[in-house]
């Protein structure tokens, strides 16, 4: 009876695993889920770094169905990153270009589609945690071998409030305000973006972008005027790619971003002071994509990146973690990060995902600049790997990435604990 029960549970577990969602390259999920930056796959999720891709990637509609987190203040998991957007050129016949809309439950990261994925390499991740987007635009043309793209986005949250012989003005995100205990990493945001993408020839493009933010805050309050509130914002992103076919079933993905957060703030009232804040870093790296047996994916590719902090205060708690003072700078270096990835269809309606990253001779050099001659120095080899699925559901395409130790307990099936099978799940449908 035992055995009987053993053996209908794991038949139970492989139906699930074959017919619910895993981590794809169509959508983020199938990017993340690939253990991946998507600049180096063709995918639609290319359009928030690179706007030109717009007009090519068809007509759609696509669901960011959150990520599975847990709350610690209920004890219980909670669905973050949730979103819905179109992509169309049905509007005025097309004559007007390719549109593009997303609402979203959280402000995505610097050239990405959600909260959770990462502009650069290692640590070069946004910053900001404003969970306020307002809305998120675009707009696409194609003329030829030539398309271009543009993009309008916005996060705000104010407050003016007054109490007897004060006034109180709080602008920036207020949860993310808590959650980081400091509103200068809960930016206001507005944000513009402008892409181009052309044919070489028959067998190469090329995209070129640049995305530009203004990011605010105050807290304030008066009078006299007193609090803090930012010292210039301005964020800003340059990235480039190209797709060069170097044989008829291999292409050759060279990537170049580079990408800069100005956090710094100043005092109101008094003596002004000013803390000059900044987060940089830039990342030059190729990958190729081979095509194995039909349509199947085979990703292998390195990496070089650099990610500097500099900072007057403590933002990040890293000097309070060294002992130094907060005056200080921290350096990331990547030289190299490997990443590969397999992608392959086991049938016209499952695909199975798996993938992985290394760094190689990566360190974090820490530099106190109250004490100049005080420097820490760590060297590691840091690794992450993703598991992930994707199912053909009629018209509705279905990614997840899927729980790292699924394979080895089969989730509560076979081990009993209550945990999400798929952490986070996307589905796309295309029209």
């Amino acid at each position: 009876m035992h055995s009987r029960w053993i053996l209908r549970s794991f038949v139970l577990a492989a139906a699930l695993m074959l017919t619910l969602p895993v981590v794809a390259s169509a959508q983020t999920s199938r990017v993340e889920g690939m253990a991946l930056q998507g600049d180096y796959i063709k995918d639609y999720t290319g359009i928030y770094t690179y706007p030109s891709c717009l007009p090519i990637v068809g007509n759609l509609v696509y669901a960011e169905l959150g990520n599975n987190l847990f709350d610690p203040a209920t004890g219980h998991p909670i669905t973050q990153d949730r979103s819905l957007g179109v992509v169309m050129d049905k509007l005025f016949d097309g004559k007007l270009g390719v549109w593009g809309i997303h609402l979203r439950q959280e402000t995505p990261q610097l050239g990405q589609g959600d909260a959770f994925s990462h502009t650069g390499a290692g640590f070069g991740q946004d910053p900001n945690s404003n969970t306020n987007e307002s809305f998120d635009l675009m707009w696409g043309k194609k003329a030829g071998g030539t398309s271009i793209g543009l993009r309008l986005n916005r996060s705000f949250s104010k407050f003016e409030g007054t109490i007897p012989g004060a006034t109180t003005t709080l602008e920036f995100d207020f949860p993310g305000a808590a959650f980081n205990g400091t509103p200068n990493l809960a930016r206001n945001i507005l944000g513009f973006g402008a892409g181009v993408g052309f044919e070489l020839n028959s067998n190469s493009s090329m995209e070129l972008s640049v995305l530009y933010q203004t990011r605010t805050y105050e807290n304030t309050t008066a009078p006299p005027t007193t609090g803090t509130q930012d010292d210039g914002g301005a964020t800003y992103m340059f990235a480039a790619r190209m797709f060069w076919g170097w044989q008829p079933n291999v292409m050759v993905v060279p990537v170049f971003k580079w990408y800069s957060f100005d956090l710094s703030e100043k005092t109101v009232g008094g003596v002004p002071t000013t803390f000059d804040n900044s987060l940089k870093g830039w990342q030059l790296g190729v990958a190729g994509n081979w095509t194995l047996g039909t349509n199947d994916l085979l990703v292998l590719g390195v990496t070089f990146a650099q990610n500097k902090i500099e900072e007057e205060e403590d933002l990040f708690g890293l000097s309070a973690a060294a002992g130094m003072s907060p005056q200080i700078n921290a350096t990331e270096t990547l030289m190299p990060q490997v990443f590969g990835a397999l992608e392959t269809h086991v049938n016209h309606w499952l695909t199975l995902r798996v993938g992985a990253n290394k760094g190689a001779f990566q360190k974090i050099k820490l530099e106190d600049q109250g004490a100049p001659n005080a420097t820490q120095t760590f060297s590691f080899s840091s690794f992450n790997m993703n598991i992930g699925a994707g199912v053909k559901l009629g018209t509705i395409q279905l990614d997840a990435i899927l729980s790292n130790d699924f394979p080895q307990n089969m989730g509560w099936i076979g081990s009993g604990i209550a945990k999400p099978y798929f952490p986070k799940v996307t589905a796309t449908y295309a029209f």
